[in-house]
This record gives C-alpha cells, structure tokens and sequence, in this order.
C-alpha cells in the first residue's frame, strides 16, 4: 500500500479522557478525530506520531482544558476534504466560523450557506463530521434551543457548550 494511503492514528489524553486522530502521512492529511471517551483499552504508541497530529492533539488538550481556542479554526490543506460534496464542505466551513463560546441553529447554518430549507441537511452533515471540535458542530442547536444530537452523546455536548460559556 502507498504510504499516502496508509491511515495513521495518535491516542492522546485530555481532561475529558482519551481522544485519537487519524491521518494521513504523506502529505499529511487530517482524516479523522474521535471525541474524548473514558474507556479507552488500546493507549500504547508504537511510533512517534507526525508532528502536526502533535499540534492538532495539544490543541484539543487545550481546548478541553478550557482554553479559549480562538484561533482552532481548522487549517483546510490539512484536512482530507475529499470524500465530500461542494455542499458538504460549505456547511463545515460555516460551522467552522462559529465563535468560541458561541451557538447556531442548523436553520441557520442552512441560510448561510444560501440553502434555507437546508437545515435537516446540515443537520445530517454535521452528525458525519468527521473533525469534530476543529469543525465545532457543537455550537450547533435546534431553533427551538434544544441541544439537538451529537455523535459524543449529548451529555458531552452540553459540557462543552458550558466549558466554553465558562471560559469564553
């Protein structure tokens, strides 16, 4: 297998438990993040990690220590963007540019990227995300201000809208 095919992984501590990304190589490609769980079996490292997943990985440690990520806006050529539509990424880069600390609804993430009856959409967009607190679909709510879903379960969700109310 070519190396820039071959899917690397870095498991990394944070203050909400044990997160990983995936990524590619060569160049280096951001593939994947899994949010923080507490039941972690497999923790070992058998390799030194490339060292952009290091500066992605302290990032996230960062932010789940409540540091106020301001700048965690996710740098695109690192991102593997190719498995999506024009559509798809619209709705990333929208999600993207909600300020730390504050919400959205998926209606209007819909009216920002000019599809206003879109919002079930972005909703089924964003429970794909594949970057999760890079691409902070957290931020995102029902119109009505229910949390909505979130592939971290809705309990984190909601400790993370409420670390970033704390330290925005």
């Amino acid at each position: 297998m070519k190396e820039d095919q071959i899917i690397h992984h870095f498991i990394f501590q944070t203050k909400f438990g044990y997160s990983a990304i995936f990524y590619k190589k060569s160049p280096f490609l951001l593939t994947r993040i899994v949010l923080p769980k507490t039941n972690n079996k497999n923790k070992r490292q058998d390799y030194k990690p490339h060292q952009k997943a290091i500066i992605i990985s302290k990032l996230i440690i960062d932010y789940f220590n409540g540091t106020p990520v301001h700048m965690l806006r996710p740098s695109w050529e690192w991102l593997d963007t190719s498995g999506l539509t024009e559509l798809q990424k619209s709705v990333y880069s929208a999600t993207a540019k909600i300020p730390y600390g504050k919400l959205s609804s998926y209606k209007e993430i819909a009216e920002v990227i000019n599809s206003p009856n879109a919002y079930r959409f972005v909703g089924t967009t964003l429970a794909k995300n594949p970057l999760p607190v890079l691409i902070p679909c957290h931020r995102v709510i029902r119109s009505n201000n229910t949390i909505g879903q979130f592939a971290g379960g809705k309990n984190l969700k909601i400790k993370m809208i409420e670390l970033e109310k704390e330290y925005r």
